[in-house]
């Protein structure tokens, strides 16, 4: 058994305690106290579990429900990123120092649904998901245990012939309106959306349906009707509370509030009134915004800046955009590499706020509270890639996959 890393000042012995007078015993005698203290044990397999051997105090600690939510989101952090190229199964890359501790494994199926039309639709809550639409399901797995769940389309999707399921999201149903989550097995306590389309004349109906793996039951189909498709398929959606964002072609957003089922489009900031079909898609990126309000990232290629807008209520309830702060770009690149370089917004992380900038040769993480960049390095080619940044807290003890990608 691995040991267990005792908080400071504790006499894990048989036999031994320390005694009411003792400072230390004073505060490990506060639950509070308590709580902040094992929060910080190390996010290894072994750590809940070995410490819960030495009081019986601590293991109804440690495995109580709002602890490990606790426990989760203190050490929940980036480990990598996948990355995908046309229909070819999506490749991890991770940034951890600690490679050998990070195993991801696709499902031994996984490859498939790439020759058939299958989507991969990126990470949230430590699962990932990927749309088979030849076969009309979905597949959810969790990439540090490998382990996977499959959700069969609703009869009405599956068989629609005018009706192409275009996109998707996936989320944990333990997590609260504040994005924290309150359950590790996410993997079967899930939320699936599925997102159709349907043209006809010179509209679009846009459709939603929700199914909720404990019930396992989907909900009805909520529909919009306009003249904006899904920007960009490839492209995930993002949560901010408890309502998930599509950006559209005209760069309005697409929002289904899961609590409510409500399907409405945002209007754009009127700065970008002129914006309008294939300029959108790399040019813009929907943020979860300060204060958990919904957000949006406008890149400026001509200015090499990124404006970063949120959506605020003033005191008579009327929301709207406001512009919040402008990022400079310059420092990636050189004056003379500037008129070489194409820049697109590649790829977007919920959890740490950050986007991924893709150019011609390099590419980039660029976290938007501290404005700090991290490079990920070169381009092998110039096919364009779009990240999805994975994030957890669980590091899996086994040896890497061998498909996992060094760089």
């Amino acid at each position: 058994m691995e040991p267990v890393e005792i908080p400071q000042g504790v006499d894990a012995r048989p036999g031994c305690s320390l005694t009411p007078t003792d400072p230390v015993s004073k505060v490990l005698s506060d639950d509070d106290l308590l709580i902040e203290i094992l929060l910080r044990l190390t996010p290894k397999p072994s750590s809940l579990r070995n410490a819960s051997l030495i009081y019986k105090r601590w293991r109804r600690i440690l495995f109580d429900p709002q602890f490990l939510g606790r426990f989760r989101k203190h050490h929940w952090k980036l480990l990598g990123f996948f990355y995908q190229q046309f229909n070819e199964a999506p490749i991890f890359t991770p940034i951890s120092d600690q490679l050998d501790l990070i195993a991801v494994a696709l499902p031994e199926n996984l490859s498939g649904p790439y020759s058939l039309g299958g989507v991969f639709l990126g990470c949230r809550d430590g699962i990932t998901l990927v749309l088979d639409r030849a076969r009309h399901k979905a597949i959810i797995w969790e990439p540090t245990t490998g382990g996977k769940n499959h959700v069969t389309f609703p009869p009405a999707v599956s068989h629609g012939f005018d009706t192409s399921v275009v996109s998707a999201a996936v989320m944990c149903s333990a997590r609260d309106v504040h994005q924290h989550l309150h359950n590790e097995n996410c993997l079967n306590t899930f939320k699936l959306v599925l997102v159709c389309q349907e043209d006809f004349a010179n509209q679009t109906k846009v459709s939603v349906c929700l199914y909720d793996s404990k019930s396992n039951t989907w909900g009805d189909i909520i529909s919009i009707t306009g003249t904006c498709k899904i920007a960009n398929v490839a492209r995930p959606s993002v949560i901010v509370g408890n309502a998930l964002y599509w950006l559209l072609s005209g760069a309005n957003i697409l929002e289904f509030d899961c609590e409510r089922q409500t399907l409405v489009v945002i209007e754009k900031p009127t700065t970008y009134a002129h914006v309008t079909g294939s300029s959108v898609d790399m040019s813009f990126q929907i943020l979860r915004g300060e204060y958990n309000c919904l957000g949006l990232a406008v890149l400026s290629k001509l200015k090499l800046s990124i404006q970063l807008w949120g959506r605020k209520s003033n005191g008579d309830g009327i929301v709207s955009w406001v512009l919040q702060k402008c990022v400079q770009l310059d420092e990636l690149f050189s004056r003379p590499a500037r008129r070489k370089n194409v820049i697109l917004l590649a790829g977007y992380d919920e959890d740490t706020n950050a986007i991924f900038l893709s150019s011609d040769s390099h590419d980039f993480i660029l976290q938007l509270e501290s404005v700090q960049f991290r490079y990920i390095g070169r381009r092998e080619c110039t096919h364009f890639r779009m990240y999805y940044p994975y994030t957890n807290f669980y590091i899996a003890e086994r040896p890497p996959q061998s498909w996992i990608k060094e760089e």
